[in-house]
C-alpha cells in the first residue's frame, strides 16, 4: 500500500531559504543606499569648505596692489590677486578640518576679475561600504566644488 502524500511536503524548507535571500538583498539595498547618503552628505561638506574659504579669501586683500600708486578699493571691493586668494584658502584649508578627506585646491582657484574670490575644491568621495557598491564608485566619486565671494566696502 502507498501513502497519500501530505500536502506542501514538496515546499518544506523552501520559505526560510526564500526569507534568508530576501533579508540578504534587503541588507545590501541598505548598505548601498548608506553609502550614497554618505557620499552625499561628504558632497555637501565640500561645498561648505569651500564657501567658507571663499567667504576667508574674499577679505584676503593684496597689500601691494592696494598700497600702490592708484592702488586702493576695486570698484568698492577688496582688490584680491590669484596669489592672495589661494594663499587665504590654502591658509583656510590648514587651519580647520574640512570634514572630507583628500580636499585639494585646484588651479583655477583665483581672482578672475581682481575682486572676487573664486574658490575650487576637488576630491575624491569615498563610499562606506565601497565593498557593496557597483565597482565603478567602489575607488571614490571624483567631486568639484566651486564658490565665489566679493568683500564690498561702504
Amino acid at each position: 500500500m502507498t501513502r497519500a502524500a501530505r500536502p506542501g511536503a514538496d515546499d518544506d524548507g523552501r520559505i526560510a531559504l526564500l526569507s534568508l535571500v530576501f533579508a540578504l538583498v534587503a541588507t545590501l539595498l541598505v548598505l548601498v543606499v548608506v553609502s550614497a547618503s554618505a557620499v552625499h552628505l561628504q558632497r555637501k561638506r565640500l561645498y561648505a569648505v569651500a564657501d567658507a574659504a571663499a567667504a576667508d579669501a574674499a577679505d584676503a586683500v593684496d597689500e601691494r596692489r592696494y598700497y600702490a600708486v592708484g592702488g586702493g578699493l576695486v570698484d568698492g571691493a577688496v582688490p584680491l590677486t590669484d596669489a592672495s586668494v589661494r594663499a587665504s584658502v590654502l591658509a583656510y584649508l590648514a587651519g580647520s578640518d574640512p570634514g572630507v578627506a583628500g580636499v585639494a585646491v585646484d588651479p583655477a582657484t583665483g581672482s578672475p576679475d581682481g575682486r572676487t574670490a573664486e574658490v575650487v575644491l576637488t576630491a575624491t568621495l569615498l563610499p562606506p561600504f565601497a565593498a557593496f557598491v557597483p565597482g565603478r564608485f567602489a575607488a571614490g566619486v571624483p567631486a568639484r566644488a566651486t564658490s565665489r565671494a566679493t568683500a564690498l566696502l561702504r
